[in-house]
């Protein structure tokens, strides 16, 4: 069995290298459960511990000093994770990954966030469980009516560390926009920084046609051989991380609520004469508007082609303002903002997803996997998605090929390749813990070498 970890201090009673020496003997009988050292005894028993080269005054001092030491190191440890926003109400995928890991991080520990940037909408799902701290970091710059990425990026911190000074943390996490205000926190206690890559950033900028994607590359992969670690949310971004990362890559995909998104709860009753297909999403962020419109302007007409064109019926639900005049005279049924999105997932007869932006992972595809639908997407849509997943998904380029799967599965001569049950096997990956616990090595190892 593996000896449990512990740090190591040196005390009055030990002097010199060899007393660096015997010190680390102890750093394997610490056991950092019950923040006690293993009994000596027993170590020398099993032959680990020279117990003739240790005076008990010497053991006692030791015991004493490290225990004491140790006790700053386990104690409920101080998170804090820098954001663009608050994730609190729940309106995209990306915000339910960010809050499941603040969910996890903090069942064990303080967490705190701090966000730069107003959300501009204030629907979604709203948890019943909030396990961690919200903190706003305001600025005397109106950064956004300059420019979006300004106010995500707040360059006044660069200079103003006022808000910063009072936040204290054994550990910090961030995203890459929030990286020179996470750096100083990280500075300032001493503490190992997280990078939480909810996507690989620039590939994203560039997906929306933003030139800002060159300058945010070089910034992502400077800030890559940086960090303590990195957090990935798909097996493609963890690839990119180990390629360009110098310190330890966590794949911590994300995983549907079970209690909303399954296939046995109620169902919406959207109109029982009608193959009812779905989008949903935030419809405030790009990639879903430019979803919309090819709906709007070219699946709809498309499906209106075919002799059998009303016996389909698209609807859209998901917090957020879509573009004016969208969806006028385009038959589609816009629902809004819902509370439980897989009541609405349930009743859809199958749910698209037209997404152009590779990056990341799509949850909204597990959920609706999870809800037992089929789901007809891009190859960018499902290109983050374990190879398992993508195996039970239609995939579809063109609005005709749209067309042809959703006749296919409409008329029974594409099967329902959907399989809910093993949906949650094929999304397992590291987990918060994990990420803690090499922080935590890391954090030990500086205190040694510091003693040292």
């Amino acid at each position: 069995m593996e000896s449990p970890p512990v740090a190591y201090t040196s005390t009055s009673a030990l002097k010199g290298p060899r007393s660096k020496k015997i010190g680390l003997y102890f750093l394997r009988y610490f056991d950092t459960r019950t923040c006690s050292f293993c009994s000596s005894a027993n170590a020398a028993s099993e032959g680990r511990i020279p117990t003739r080269s240790l005076s008990r005054s010497a053991v006692l001092s030791v015991k004493v000093v490290s225990e004491a030491r140790l006790a700053q190191i386990y104690r409920i440890m101080k998170i804090a994770f820098i954001d663009i926003y608050k994730r609190i109400p729940i309106s995209s995928g990306g915000d339910w990954w960010v809050f499941q890991l603040l969910a996890g991080l903090a069942r064990n520990n303080s967490v705190s966030t701090f966000y730069t940037s107003e959300k501009s909408s204030e629907e979604g799902y709203l948890p019943k469980d909030i396990s961690f701290d919200t903190h706003f970091l305001p600025s005397r710059v109106k950064w956004s009516r300059l420019s979006t990425w300004l106010d995500i990026i707040r360059p006044d911190m660069l200079w103003d560390k006022a808000q910063l000074r009072d936040i204290e943390a054994d550990c910090v996490f961030a995203l890459i926009y929030g990286y020179h205000i996470a750096a100083y926190i990280a500075r300032k206690n001493d503490a190992p920084l997280v990078l939480v890559m909810h996507n690989v950033e620039w590939q994203y900028v560039e997906s929306v046609g933003s030139a800002w994607y060159l300058p945010i590359r070089i910034l992502e992969n400077w800030i890559l051989k940086r960090v303590d670690a990195v957090i990935t949310i798909s097996p493609q971004d963890y690839d990119y991380a180990v390629k360009h990362a110098s310190s330890r890559v966590f794949y911590i995909p994300p995983k549907p609520d079970a209690h909303i998104f399954n296939p046995d709860g109620a169902r919406y009753d959207y109109d029982s004469d009608r193959f009812n297909v779905v989008f949903y999403g935030s419809l405030d962020r790009y990639q879903n508007q430019v979803a919309l419109t090819f709906i709007a302007n070219e699946l709809v007409p498309a499906l209106a082609r075919e002799r059998s064109g009303e016996a389909f019926k698209v609807h859209v639900f998901g917090s957020g303002k879509a573009p004016d005049g969208l969806f006028s005279e385009t038959g589609i049924n816009f629902i809004g903002a819902v509370s439980d999105p897989g009541l609405y997932i349930r009743g859809a007869d199958a749910i698209i997803i037209p997404i152009q932006n590779a990056s990341g992972m799509k949850l909204r595809a597990v959920e609706s996997l999870a809800c037992g639908k089929p789901v007809v997407a891009t190859p960018e849509a499902v290109q983050g998605l374990p190879e398992e997943l993508r195996a039970m998904t239609y995939v579809a380029s063109t609005a005709d090929e749209f067309v042809e799967v959703l006749k296919g599965i409409r008329d029974g001569r594409s099967a329902n390749k959907t399989d809910p049950s093993a949906v949650l096997r094929y999304v397992h990956g590291d987990t918060v813990d994990d990420v803690i616990n090499y922080a935590l090595k890391k954090t030990r190892k500086r205190i040694i070498l510091q003693e040292q």
